[in-house]
């Protein structure tokens, strides 16, 4: 668990360098619209939704370690695509090739905690384990903006090539945890893309999931609009607030329930996202933020423990998978969305919209969640 945690931190790491630093390099050196640049952003979901399906079954079918190696490596190789293909076309490939590298890695590396962790304290090692994402979310952001000012784009680049290097090579010395099952590849497509072990959860975390795009593509150059110079107190904030919460929320939810937690959680998430809405000064940014910071950092684990306390073994790679591309679905909506309501109307009614749709997914987790989902029926393996 502790090795796998240092080697999910490099390509974490690497995976923070590059939210701050791709929408300013598109818009500033680039020139790029804000809502092209929410949409090139966000695109690594619409590639990740293709990959996700083909990755959880052979998750399922083959083994988690060669998927802990190979992602890595393949954000590794985009920045250096970065470092010699200067056009928006080029940005936009690279950053979908992105999307599939984090399929295939954070696939993997959750169905390897899911594997070792006793029942009743999955969330609790889920939660510990999403915590290195959110260091690497807090730290990534900060070298990039302090690169940019100081040395340039390309040196954000190679800083990415090298935590990247990092967390493959600590992959190579992780062991299998996944049990190679054939038959779970004869799961019916509609059930590998919507398992239904994860529609349950993975609704609201659609809801939610839009506003994390959100902040992710447009936190950096909200700050500037709002007069902070650059985003990497807002965003270290954030991933602090995300580290506290989340050391918090596992032990939690194991402890008093999944729905327990869940609804207050995605209730900060959309009011956090109306405060940046209402609220466009830089004080009332810390507030939203770090308000929303706590609600996604209770909700994700929450919830995707409720797809592992369902899910059979044989296709946990492909339940994770399935509730994972929830939110691969809603990125680029969220992105592209969310640039183009700021280019007609301003930030506030671009964050208020994902707020609107952050309620959303609250209602449906106090009238028609519970702790095992949504009431749909499982769905035999052909």
């Amino acid at each position: 668990m502790t090795l796998l945690c240092v080697s999910a931190m490099g390509t974490f790491v690497s995976q923070g360098l590059l939210y701050p630093a791709l929408p300013l390099y598109l818009h500033d050196v680039l020139g790029t619209s804000l809502g092209t640049a929410g949409l090139i952003m966000s695109s690594q979901s619409i590639s990740a939704v293709v990959a996700r399906p083909w990755s959880g079954r052979r998750l399922d079918t083959k083994g988690r370690k060669p998927f802990l190696v190979f992602g890595p490596l393949l954000t590794l190789g985009t920045a250096i695509g970065l470092l010699t293909l200067k056009t928006e076309l080029a940005v936009l490939v690279l950053r979908m090739l992105q999307g599939v590298a984090n399929a295939m890695f954070y696939g993997a590396a959750t169905a390897t905690v899911a594997d070792v962790a006793p029942p009743e304290k999955r969330a609790t090692f889920l939660a510990r384990y999403s915590l290195f994402f959110y260091l690497g979310f807090a730290i990534g952001p900060a070298i990039a903006e302090a690169l940019i000012v100081n040395v340039g784009f390309d040196a954000v680049w190679w800083t990415v090539i090298g935590a990247s290097a990092f967390g493959a090579a600590l992959a190579l010395l992780l062991p299998e945890t996944g049990t190679r099952n054939p038959d779970a590849a004869k799961l019916p497509l509609m059930s590998r893309l919507f398992h239904p072990d994860a529609v349950g959860p993975g609704i609201p975390y659609f809801c939610a999931g839009i506003g994390w795009t959100a902040i992710g593509a447009f936190l950096a150059l909200y700050a500037r609009h709002i007069g902070m110079g650059n985003s990497g107190w807002l965003f270290a904030a954030l991933s602090a607030t995300v580290i506290v919460t989340r050391s918090l929320s596992g032990n939690m939810a194991d402890r008093v329930g999944r729905r327990a937690v869940a609804v207050p959680c995605s209730l900060a998430c959309a009011v956090g996202l109306g405060i940046l809405a209402a609220f466009p000064v830089p004080v009332m940014a810390f507030v939203g933020v770090m308000l929303f910071a706590a609600g996604y950092a209770g909700l994700f684990p929450t919830m995707l423990a409720m797809v592992v306390d369902k899910a059979p073994p044989a296709e946990r790679g492909q339940a994770m998978g399935s509730f994972n591309m929830f939110f691969d679905v809603g990125a680029p909506l969220g992105g592209f969305a969310t640039g183009r309501l700021v280019d007609v109307s301003g930030y506030g009614a671009g964050f208020g919209t994902m707020a609107a749709i952050g309620a959303v997914g609250s209602l449906l987790l106090i009238f028609r969640v519970t702790d095992n989902g949504l009431p749909f029926r499982r769905r035999p393996v052909a």
